[in-house]
């Protein structure tokens, strides 16, 4: 009797199962809502220029498969005990909508490459063909 309620395939397996799915469905809507909100602060915080030369950006095909480089737009720099963080933001015109990413690297990669809050840098992206969305790869 005990098999046939906790048991694979059991009732009890299910609402398991759906309690669980739940639960993880419940944190993603969380997560992307923050994300969202995050991203609607950081372009309201943005000029129209700023905005429009971001959707202007374009995709060249690079070296590789389905990779291609654009301009990143970097939104800021924060410096965190020996790391920077540096938030960039795309445009992606597929899906109609800004995206945001943080590079972490050193301060002295930040220097010497003379990256500034609110300046485009070149970027190498990979088109994911089944999403439909180039995904960031690193800063070149």
């Amino acid at each position: 009797m005990f098999l046939l309620v906790w048991g694979p395939g059991s009732f009890a397996g299910l609402v398991i199962g759906v309690i669980v799915c739940a639960v993880l469905a419940f944190v993603a809507i969380k997560v992307s809502k923050k994300e969202g909100a995050t991203t609607q602060a950081i372009l309201a915080t943005l000029s129209e220029e700023e905005k429009n030369e971001m959707m202007n950006q374009t995709y060249t095909k690079a070296e590789g498969k389905d990779m291609y480089t654009t301009n990143a737009f970097i939104v800021s720099i924060t410096q965190e005990a020996e790391k920077s963080k540096v938030l960039i933001m795309f445009y992606m015109q597929e899906h109609q909508a800004y995206y945001t990413k943080t590079v972490k690297m050193t301060p002295a990669d930040v220097a010497a490459k003379g990256y500034a809050p609110h300046s485009f840098v070149p970027a190498l992206m990979k088109y994911d063909k089944e999403m439909h969305y180039y995904d960031f790869k690193k800063l070149i």
